[in-house]
């Protein structure tokens, strides 16, 4: 036989040129190539005869050779005729495979056909002799297997291995004589080519389910062929009109539009946009991203594309070259807000990982992801403004939910900024992001649909590029299969093509009658595949394991073996260039190196199926290596390390032998990594998902990591609200610690602990917790521990056990500690915890503290921490007798909240701050404003915050008379005081008390301000002690008891003078005057 060198299939010995693929043949037979192992969906068919172990009992040897001689002949004669490859001979059972080494477009079809084909020939033998008898029963399944390239069966070596063998084994014992069963996957795939009814299930041995078989009644008359396929843009005209429109309207109107191309794989919506973006060129920049089909984690790297695309950045420019055309870009945006280019600027240097610091801004390594998203969506307005602008965003079906909201979030931007985006994706994108694909507004979703019968041809028409060719019975029959799919079309007419069968005088031979039929696009794209050189076959697979879009540099590199130099593989990927596998993807994004692109993603996944999943294991690793070589910051490919070194671990534990040890701890700390990426965002359910697939990788032998990486999660819970989740996860990470020794783990776990306490009012055992936690800190290595345990522990003492000097001690002597560690952020911390505490006894005192705080936030670029001391400031200033800066500065941070996302403080910057404002300025429908966009987060709070808003809010309610509303929402709040929480209780008695008022029900009233006074007093909260004084004189002033209104207002005013509140003061003084002219009452009198 001589061995093709371009393809590697056998032809024989006078054959001057290849069979498969016409490559000239040398005149020395080629040597067989290299056995190799690949992955293939193959079909398994056995052959065996029925009786013929009794039938042998009574004959003797040499007639039970004259039985089955004849038969072996026939059954592997028919086998091979129909491409089938001879596998074994066992006893009286024959086993063919189908697909392997080379694979055709319809195997499982070929395998049926083979069947029908020993049947007639079986029966013809028992025609020719009658003594023969014979009867048989045969069985077919199509499944994966491990084969092995180049195997010598004859000479004892495998060449398929899997379960599809086994299972082809089962159903053949289940099959009627001289019947044929298949398996499901079969009947699937030749289904329209042969006739089945449906049999019993078969209880195969070793099956822990049924196996659902069909039996072979016959092959269907005029079968269909079955292809698919496109190049061209054909029948798209009236949706390319309807996209140009609404992007040209977009841009014309200035405001921001959505368009997405949506349609199942192959539809033609990659070819669709490419037309679309070539007419909007003329008139607009465009900016493209793709979605990696990576499942969860690369959340924003079509963003970071496109940024690259707009700032001219290079993936292979290093920090200072990349920061220097960020800088370039930034100071190009028209703007002179440096508030506003500071956020863009950390926006874009954390996407990228580096500093960059415009117009007098800066960057910063901790931001929200609220914030990352208004800075982005802020960056592309500005860049549109001064040129019009279409971002571009493919394969949205991969995306993160992260990324789907951020793009929601820019599309709904009011700037007026010549901006439109536009997008593809499959169908499903509607089940993860329900409401995408609505088309309301500014959006526009269109959806396409298979093309029809005169579509077709002319598609047709221009890939044969003959139109005579296109209107024969042939090319009917071709058209009638592709069922209106272009991708089915195009690579038929590819396959045609290599096979020089392009011309009228091949297209009605028998050549084209013989021709592999495409079942499938992954069968088309293996079958095109198999016909590669091996050479190029193994590019292929390597550029698979890198993903849709890969780089010469790292195809080389997972080409080469340890201590290899990397080959050029440049010529290769040409070959897979004209071959239609790949494209070049310009520009490209390494320099010196060339980038490309599969043509579809299906090819990528083809031909990563092909490759063995211990070889992926070994091939995954080695890219992340490449990955890490290259001369970029680590942080920004932190994610797509992550995901190879954990797709490694995931395929290891699928073989039983792994070829290497599997990464583990370098695969939980890339995650971990990007977890914590995450995490300096604020995108906390982000960050609690790679946490979580960390943990998943690990195994029993990473205890101490695995503890770590659960606190971190559990962190992450209670952040999110999660508390119950938090708390249970919790408890089992300090138990582990404690057996592990690990202080400092145990110390912080119960520290989290102790918070969640406090937070739902379990103050005794927030107590016994936090006690625990700081002497386990005391006993672990120096470390910010041991300043966030003083840091909580204060703040228990302080609002729980009224010890408010102790408290402030405490947290200046931790400050002290963070000092000499050279931490601001704690020292940042603490300076604000110590405002929180003296803001309700000295705000004097207070106001010096925040400033401090603030100084450290601005030189950290901390966001957050200065949002925080903002909030705080606004809340002094109005106390402070500076009511307009106090509501600018909550408005400020409001902003600021909303950027970051910190609805805990969000939620404390209203109830304690713009609701309070608007009430006392007769703003009541304003306040209710407020506290009801706030009620939803404090209920997923919990604790103290849930009761304060209520409290809130019922003032709100009655001061618009609507006091039903106010008694309802009262019952509402009881059900949600913590037991042990003297504050909430003191807040509800508030707000009973208020409604009591508002009814004239004097006695309730008096009652419950009598038991909220005396938990205030045990509290030892001035200011929240003076508030209730306050009420207390209001309501006795309602209800005509004037003296005891005036005693209630000087208690209430000298405790207001004592902390330094001058607008409460000055209230108060008001209305004694007005006491002193004697009134009439306000309220209800008894």
């Amino acid at each position: 036989m001589r061995v093709c060198p371009a393809c590697g299939t056998e032809n024989p010995e006078r054959a001057r040129f290849c069979h498969e693929c016409g490559t000239a043949l040398a005149d020395t037979a080629a040597p067989t190539p290299a056995a190799g192992e690949e992955r293939k969906v193959i079909t398994a068919i056995f052959v065996d005869l029925v009786g013929s172990t009794s039938r042998s009992e009574q004959l003797d040897p040499e007639d039970v050779k004259a039985l089955v001689a004849p038969y072996h002949a026939r059954v592997r004669a028919e086998l091979e005729r129909h491409g089938g490859t001879f596998e074994k001979f066992s006893g009286d059972a024959v086993l063919a495979l189908f697909g392997t080494p080379k694979a055709h477009e319809d195997d499982p079809e070929r395998a049926v056909r083979a069947a029908l084909a020993v049947q007639s020939s079986i029966a013809e033998l028992n025609r020719e002799d009658e003594w023969l008898d014979l009867h048989i029963r045969i069985g077919i399944h199509t499944g994966e297997a491990l084969v092995m390239l180049g195997a010598r069966p004859g000479e004892g070596e495998w060449s398929a291995a899997g379960d599809v063998l086994n299972t082809a084994a089962r159903i053949q014992s289940a099959a009627p004589t001289d019947g044929v069963l298949v398996g499901k996957e079969t009947y699937l795939a030749a289904g329209k080519s042969f006739e089945f009814r449906e049999a019993q299930p078969v209880q195969a041995k070793g099956k822990q389910e049924p196996v659902h078989v069909w039996e072979v009644v016959g092959a269907r008359d005029g079968s269909p062929v079955e292809q698919q396929d496109e190049t061209t843009l054909v029948g798209r005209q009236g949706e390319l009109q309807e996209l140009a429109g609404f992007c040209d309207s977009a841009l014309e109107e200035r405001q921001v539009g959505i368009a997405t191309i949506v349609g199942p794989p192959g539809i033609g919506k990659s070819r669709l946009l490419r037309e679309l973006v070539r007419r909007l060129e003329s008139s607009c920049a465009v900016h493209s991203g793709r979605c990696l089909s990576y499942g969860e984690g690369i959340t924003y790297w079509p963003v970071t594309e496109i940024f690259k695309s707009a700032a001219g950045i290079l993936q292979s420019d290093d920090g200072e070259t990349t920061a220097a055309k960020l800088d370039a870009f930034l100071e190009a945006l028209e703007s002179d807000d440096l508030d506003e280019l500071r956020t863009i600027a950390s926006a874009l240097s954390n996407l990228f990982g580096i500093p960059t610091t415009p117009r007098g801004t800066y960057a910063t390594s901790e931001i929200s992801q609220a914030e990352l998203h208004w800075g982005i969506r802020r960056a592309l307005q500005l860049r549109s403004r001064a040129e019009a602008t279409t971002i571009v965003v493919e394969d949205l079906h991969w995306a993160e939910q992260t990324l789907l909201e951020l793009i929601a979030y820019i599309a709904a931007g009011e700037a007026e900024a010549p901006l439109v985006l536009v997008c593809t994706a499959r169908p499903d994108l509607e089940e993860v992001a329900p409401g995408f694909l609505s088309g309301e507004g500014r959006r526009r979703t269109v959806e396409l649909s298979t093309l029809d019968r005169d579509q077709s041809a002319a598609l047709l028409t221009g890939l044969v590029g003959d139109p005579g060719l296109a209107q024969t019975p042939l090319a009917s029959a071709l058209i009638s299969n592709a069922g209106g799919n272009p991708l089915f079309l195009e690579e038929t007419v590819r396959m045609l093509r290599e096979r020089d069968l392009l011309d009228r005088a091949r297209w009605a031979t028998d050549e084209m009658r013989d021709l592999p039929v495409p079942t499938t696009v992954q069968g088309l794209i293996s079958s095109r595949l198999d016909r590669l050189a091996s050479a190029e076959k193994q590019l292929a697979h390597h550029a698979s394991v890198v993903g849709a879009v890969f780089w010469a540099g790292a195809v080389a590199y997972l080409g080469a073996s340890e201590g290899e130099e990397p080959q050029d593989p440049s010529q290769g990927l040409t070959e897979l260039e004209r071959r239609d596998f790949v494209e070049p993807h310009t520009p490209s994004t390494v320099a010196d190196d060339a980038e490309y692109a599969f043509k579809h993603i299906l090819m990528r996944d083809v031909a990563y199926g092909q490759v063995p999943k211990g070889r992926r294991v070994e091939l995954h690793v080695r890219f992340s290596d490449w990955v890490s070589s290259l001369p970029s910051t680590a942080d920004e490919f932190v994610e797509i390390v992550a995901w190879h070194l954990e797709q490694a671990c995931l395929l290891s534990r699928e073989v039983a032998r792994s070829p290497i040890e599997p990464p583990i701890r370098e695969a939980a700390a890339a995650l971990a990594d990007a977890a914590r990426r995450a995490e300096r965002r604020e995108s906390l359910r982000e960050a609690h998902r790679y946490y979580t697939r960390a943990l998943e990788v690990l195994d029993d032998r990473h205890d101490e990591l695995r503890v770590e990486l659960r606190l971190r999660r559990a962190d992450m819970a209670m952040m999110l609200g999660q508390l119950k989740e938090a708390s249970d996860e919790l408890l089992e990470v300090a138990e582990n610690a404690q057996r592990l020794g690990r202080t400092d783990v145990e110390s912080e776990a119960l520290l989290l602990l102790g918070d969640i306490d406090q937070r739902q009012g379990r103050t005794s055992e927030a107590k016994a917790r936090l006690t625990e936690a700081q002497r386990l800190a005391s006993l672990s290595e120096p470390s910010s521990l041991q300043v966030k345990v003083p840091f909580v522990f204060a703040t228990f003492v302080g609002d729980y056990e009224s010890r408010h000097d102790d408290a402030i001690e405490s947290l200046r002597t931790a400050i002290a500690t963070a000092e000499k560690m050279d931490d601001k952020a704690l020292v940042a911390e603490g300076h604000l915890r110590i405002a929180a505490l003296l803001h309700s006894r000295d705000l004097a005192a207070a106001e010096p503290e925040l400033r401090r705080c603030l100084e450290l936030a601005s030189e950290l670029g901390s966001h957050r921490m200065e949002a925080e001391a903002t909030s705080w400031l606004g809340i002094v200033a109005y106390s402070r007798g500076r009511p307009e800066e106090a509501e600018r500065l909550c408005l400020q941070a409001r902003t600021w909240f909303e950027r970051t996302g910190d609805t805990y403080f969000q939620v404390q910057n209203i109830i304690g701050g713009l609701a309070i404002f608007a009430l006392a300025d007769d703003r009541a429908e304003e306040a209710e404003a407020w506290l009801r966009e706030a009620l939803p987060v404090a209920l997923q709070i919990g604790g103290w915050v849930v009761v304060f808003t209520y409290w809130r809010l019922v003032e709100a309610l009655i001061a618009q008379d609507r006091l039903d509303d106010a008694r309802e929402l009262v019952a509402f709040a009881a059900r949600s005081v913590p037991e042990e929480a003297a504050d909430a209780r003191a807040a509800l008695l508030m707000a009973e008390a208020a409604v009591a008022t508002a009814t004239g029900e004097s006695t309730a009233a008096a009652t419950a301000y009598a038991e909220a006074l005396r938990l205030f007093e045990e509290l030892n909260v001035p200011i929240d002690l003076a508030e209730a004084r306050l009420a207390l004189g209001r309501s006795l002033r309602a209800f005509g008891n004037f003296t005891g209104a005036r005693t209630e207002l000087e208690r209430a005013r000298a405790i207001f003078v004592r902390i330094g509140a001058t607008t409460q003061r000055d209230a108060i003084d008001r209305e004694l005057a007005e006491l002193v002219e004697g009134p009439a009452p306000t309220g209800p009198s008894t």
